[in-house]
């Protein structure tokens, strides 16, 4: 969808800055057409998308509709999509003054913007000025947006509302640039939300049984983050049934409830299984076609939710032999959810069901999967060889990865722990017996897994991370007395939520091996949603409100920065520039105490790789950021380092607190290595010396060693241990303002938290996050990104590699990485994406910056790279001398001989057949209108043949819906609303047919090798032929290796010419040959041949008959010549023709005379 970008003039820059200069009063009001927000009760948690504070409003609200909501939630049915928008008023302002501001606005050239956008398209639409509402109004038509109307999965899109369209990048929370943003969902399309699940009910239903309800089970859309389906799961013992909720605002606003009880167990009784009494749902699955409720009495799975004829969703009860003798209360569901739009890739939905009965030797386990349709359930297990060492597996998940296609498989033995087994994918896209690679052993308590677009994740009792899609696993944090029992992906902010057990939240950067724990705990009776804005909601059921359920906002950000991550070490500061600092992790607390030796072997660090990008800060003053950590040392006595750069300057202790600092420091080496040294104060008494109080501490003098005060000696002075001992002389002193205490015994004189934002990454190409980039075969893409520092401070590190970049499928695309640098020093990294491969595959190219904080938005970038047809790619014929749609159907072109370029077809026009010109045996029918005859119907043949398709069933040609979009088609199928075609005039010899390789928001390109194509006649007439052809080896070469599976011949589109040898309309039909783009591209050409000569024999006998005559006459003037007879003048021929007037007289009689006389 083309992007329509308005300019922006010099005015409304001057505007710009004007309105910069000036306090405004923000406030963002939307609503939904058709949908009832919840009440704004006092006790209601404020959205986060609306903050209290007026600094961080918004310029203008939007309203569309009568209700008010809390953010932006657009509605897309089938009618115009109408939004009003207005200037925020003022408190106590008067209605002049919002009409002057209104004008002052408008007069500027200043009006909203409404950009939508999803993965694969976008668009802007301006608003205009309504005066007598006093408000902005954008109208848009629903083809405006999308064309299509049948139920299909499709991404929700994103809103974004601005008054200065063009300046995002400089925008900031809680400045007048910052965007009002929200969500637009069609639920015109939407499959779940077409069907009625079961009785519909109130949400009053589940009142009488809140206090049996165990937990909430849901399932979100793949491709509408807030779009769910939830089902409560209730004690045993009750008759609650299956009852379900279906929302489409993330259970915020006003839902549906059904209870699909009734139809369920009417498929129970059918096949006779134990009766229904009891039934109660364990788990459901909501993926792209089908909804799956999986009950105590088995698994159910509903018709297709893309079908035509929506009503009631029917279910099927499905019989899985393998599960056949199990507790269908204790298995699990197991679904990766992906959204997936292109019907080619539905048969990557893979649903897996998993079985676990008993303990240690009476353990049974059983794991079933089906693919897409789901008509198919075969078993998973370890392989062969893993079940000889181990017969007894208990398999706990078992998912489908789009990327590798492979398979996952997740099983625990008493013996060896945790295990990851990766199948591939053999013929009939069935997974393999054997393992790809060797299965990953660890030892931990596993729970599940769970796939990302970049990482797979393993949890349970620890957390790991594999970037190359099972092969290797790293460790990223453990729990203690608690395991996490289930994880959220929340894409569009890039966070991993996981929660426990025990109700706490832990949440992991997308890309990134780090964690943080979140200060919120998560009752029992509650759930988490990830919406499609990234907001993430605890909801539970509530009584009190009318859609049956309250939420709240967790906010990720507020709690990260809460999070204390410090521990009991003391740290010893080792400056190594003016800007950097390194910090030794000690071993032991008085390890050197009364000449102990130091330790032989250092405890394991307790920094992790994980707390790059957290700061330390000091009680005295300073703050750090970790950007590399080392979790060994190589010397003894120091567990582990971290390097770190310094974010505020780091203050020593005061000379107050620490008198000491006024002396002298003499430093003794103890021993040749120089691993302990002694402190000594110099014209110091002893008893005022080092004390207790300094044990723990370092001594630090910049541009040496420093010394970590590790024990005490008689005399006053103290042992220690240096930081870098190759630097430490047998004698050396520091005068008084060369050294200073600095404090970080432990707890309390230090702390680690997630520190602020400090890096940004930027896209260059303009591509969003998590967007879907279809590259077509053969087809090179850049894309190149920055990385900076947010802060405005500069690197100090000289061409610094910023950006890492991992790939899910590396096989599939090729992809290759180029470093740069501008002259600010920000790092610059080129990507170029090459499709080698005529296959369908999915790569997903994750950037980001490693050491960024958690509190960083902007830190990472993702996008899909799809092998598959690219959106608008088709090929066209494009004339010599174009002609436009409007000549098409209202003009009448002529060539550069006056004639006739197009020709109009008779109504209900049929091509001739190979049986004569008036035995049309073809089905297609040209300019049809059902309320004429049809012409050219003599014969059986001709009356049995032809079929209406655009008028089927109509009446009349108006009833057809011939658009003009119709009327100017060439494809067969839109026959029908055809009335001109191309003319030319017999005989055609060699006519080229020139093809263009046409994509949306590209340039067309000539369609030549290796997009061979075959050329077929729609109507089946034989009367022509290919006649010119660019013959290359590469085309010859193809000729044979398709001989036997192509049917046609297949020719270079370069060079293509045909001669037609008969008269009236040729329809042909150009298609790529398979296996050179994963669509198919097709053309259709239509030629109508006019001015024909007579058909055989009688041209020949007019021909013969005429030169008969001819000669007849010449031959005979000959001979009047030859003879000497006079031939006729000009003058005797009109002599000849002369007519002279006729004598009229009396009659004359005998008696009668014709004298007289006188009297």
């Amino acid at each position: 969808m083309e992007i329509n970008r308005p300019s922006i003039k010099v005015t409304q820059v001057i505007f710009i800055i004007t309105i910069l200069l000036v306090r405004v009063q923000f406030g963002t009001t939307i609503s939904e057409p058709d949908d009832t927000d919840e009440p704004n009760d006092t006790d209601e948690p404020n959205d986060t998308d609306e903050p209290d504070d007026p600094e961080q409003q918004k310029l203008f609200q939007c309203v569309s509709g009568n209700m008010d909501s809390k953010r932006v939630r657009l509605y897309l049915g089938l009618d115009n999509l109408v939004v009003d928008c207005m200037l925020r008023k003022k408190p106590g302002g008067s209605a002049r003054q919002y009409q002057n501001q209104l004008k002052l606005y408008t007069s500027s050239g200043l009006l909203p913007t409404m950009a939508i956008y999803n993965s694969t398209n976008s668009a802007t639409f301006s608003f205009k000025l309504i005066m007598n509402a006093s408000t902005w109004r954008v109208n848009v038509p629903r083809y405006n947006i999308t064309i299509n109307t049948v139920a299909a999965p499709v991404d929700e899109w994103y809103v974004e509302f601005s008054m200065f369209h063009g300046f995002s990048m400089f925008s900031s929370k809680g400045s007048i640039l910052d965007t009002l943003k929200g969500t637009l969902l069609d639920v015109a399309r939407e499959p779940i939300l077409q069907w009625t699940i079961g009785e519909e009910l109130s949400s009053r239903i589940i009142e009488p049984h809140l206090h049996r309800v165990l937990q909430l089970q849901v399932s979100q859309s793949p491709c509408a983050g807030d779009v769910a389906v939830l089902a409560p799961v209730f004690a045993p013992g009750g008759h609650t049934g299956v009852i379900l909720s279906v929302t489409k605002s993330a259970f915020t606003a006003q839902g549906r409830w059904f209870n699909a009880t009734r139809s369920l167990c009417s498929l129970i009784n059918e096949v006779c299984v134990s009766g229904c009494a009891g039934i109660s749902i364990v788990d459901l699955k909501l993926t792209n076609c089908h909804l799956f409720l999986l009950t105590n009495r088995g698994l159910f799975i509903s018709q297709d939710l893309l079908s035509p004829v929506t009503g009631t969703l029917n279910f099927t009860l499905l019989f899985l032999p393998a599960l056949a003798q199990m507790d269908y209360s204790a298995t699990t569901l197991w679904f990766s959810s992906q959204c997936v739009t292109d019907r080619i890739y539905f048969s990557d939905d893979t649903l897996s069901l998993i079985s676990n009965e008993g303990e240690g030797e009476n353990l049974h386990s059983r794991c079933v999967y089906s693919k897409y349709p789901f008509t198919r359930w075969l078993l998973c297990q370890a392989s062969a060889v893993d079940i000889a060492k181990n017969p007894k597996h208990r398999y706990l998940s078992f998912l489908h990865d789009r990327h590798q296609h492979t398979g996952l498989l997740l099983s625990h033995t008493e013996q060896q722990g945790a295990m990851v087994s990766v199948f591939g994918v053999k013929a009939e896209e069935l997974f393999q017996r054997h393992t790809k690679f060797p299965p990953v052993i660890l030892d931990f308590q596993p729970r599940g897994i769970f796939l990302l677009d970049n990482h797979v994740i393993l949890y349970g009792s620890e957390v790991w991370t594999s970037s190359d899609r099972g092969s290797t696993f790293t460790w990223v944090f453990s729990l203690d007395n608690q395991i996490v029992i289930d994880a959220l992906s929340c894409t569009v902010i890039g966070v991993v939520v996981f929660f426990t057990d025990h109700g706490n939240l832990y949440i992991m950067k997308s890309g990134l091996a780090r964690y943080a724990w979140l200060n919120e705990t998560l009752d029992v009776a509650s759930t988490l949603l990830c919406g499609h804005m990234g907001i993430l909601t605890a909801v539970q059921l509530d009584k009190d409100k009318p859609s049956g359920f309250s939420y709240r906002n967790i906010e990720i950000d507020h709690l990260i920065e809460k999070h204390e991550m410090s521990f009991d070490k003391a740290l010893a500061l080792q400056y190594t520039t003016d800007h950097t600092v390194l910090l030794h992790e000690n071993a032991v607390i008085n390890d050197h105490a009364n000449g102990n030796n130091p330790l032989t072997v250092a405890p394991a660090s307790h920094f992790s790789p994980d707390h790059v990008g957290k700061v330390i800060y000091f009680s005295d003053g300073g703050m750090v950021v970790i950007t590399e950590v080392f979790r060994t040392h190589y010397l003894k006595g120091f567990s582990g380092v971290v390097v770190g750069e310094i974010l505020e300057p780091i203050k020593g202790a005061s000379l107050n607190a620490e008198p000491v600092q006024l002396y002298d420091l003499l430093v003794k080496k103890g021993e040749p290595e120089g691993l302990i040294v002694t402190l000594q104060l110099k014209d110091l008494d002893p008893s005022q010396g080092f004390n207790m109080s300094h044990v723990g501490k370092a001594v630090v003098a910049p541009g040496f060693s420093s010394y970590l005060i590790t024990g005490l000696l008689p005399s006053g002075s103290a042992l220690a241990k240096p930081t870098m001992p190759a630097l430490v002389l047998p004698l050396t002193s520091h005068r008084s303002g060369e050294w200073l205490l600095f404090h970080s015994a432990g707890r309390g004189s230090w702390g680690m938290k997630e520190g602020p934002c400090r890096h940004a990454l930027q896209s260059l190409n303009g591509v969003r996050n998590n967007a879907l980039m279809r590259i077509n075969v053969r087809e090179k893409l850049n894309f190149t990104f920055k990385a900076f520092m947010s802060d405005y401070s500069l690197s100090m590190v000289y061409h610094k590699k910023f950006m890492r970049v991992v790939l899910t499928n590396p096989l599939a695309i090729r992809v290759t990485a180029r470093h740069s640098w501008d002259d600010t020093n920000n790092h610059m990294l080129t990507l170029t994406a090459f499709s080698h491969l005529c296959k369908k595959a999915t790569t997903t190219v994750t950037v980001y910056i490693p050491e960024a904080s958690l509190l960083c938005r902007s830190s990472s970038f993702t996008f899909t790279l799809q092998n598959s047809c690219p959106e608008g790619l088709q090929i066209v014929y494009v004339s010599q001398q174009p002609i436009s749609d409007h000549e098409w159907i209202h003009a009448d072109p002529e060539d550069h001989m006056d004639n006739k370029r197009l020709f109009n077809l008779p109504v209900n026009y049929r091509p001739p057949s190979q049986l004569g010109v008036l035995i049309p045996t073809s089905d297609n029918i040209y300019n049809a209108d059902p309320s004429h005859p049809r012409p050219r119907e003599h014969y059986p043949i001709s009356k049995n043949s032809g079929r209406y398709k655009q008028c089927a069933g109509k009446r009349s040609a108006e009833e057809c819906g011939c658009t003009d979009i119709l009327k100017v088609s060439p494809l067969a199928i839109n026959s029908d609303c055809r009335q001109r075609v191309l003319r030319l005039t017999f005989p055609v010899t060699d006519f080229n047919i020139t093809l263009f390789l046409r994509r949306t928001n590209h340039a067309d390109h000539p369609l030549c090798s290796p997009y061979f194509v075959t050329v077929t006649e729609v109507n089946n007439r034989t009367s022509w032929k290919v006649t010119g052809t660019h013959a290359t080896p590469t085309m010859d070469r193809m000729r044979q290796y398709l001989e036997d599976s192509l049917k046609n011949n297949l020719y270079n589109p370069e060079g293509l010419q045909i001669s037609l040898y008969g008269s009236e309309l040729f329809h042909f039909r150009i298609s790529v040959i398979p296996g050179v783009v994963l669509c198919d591209l097709v053309e259709e050409v239509q030629i109508y041949v006019d001015e024909p000569p007579l058909a055989f024999p009688t041209q020949h006998l007019v021909n013969n008959m005429a030169a008969i005559i001819l000669g007849g006459l010449l031959l005979f003037g000959f001979l009047l010549i030859y003879n000497g007879v006079a031939m006729p003048t000009k003058s005797s021929i009109k002599t000849l023709l002369k007519k002279h007037k006729p004598t009229i007289s009396p009659t004359r009689t005998q008696n009668s005379t014709t004298t007289q006389g006188p009297e």
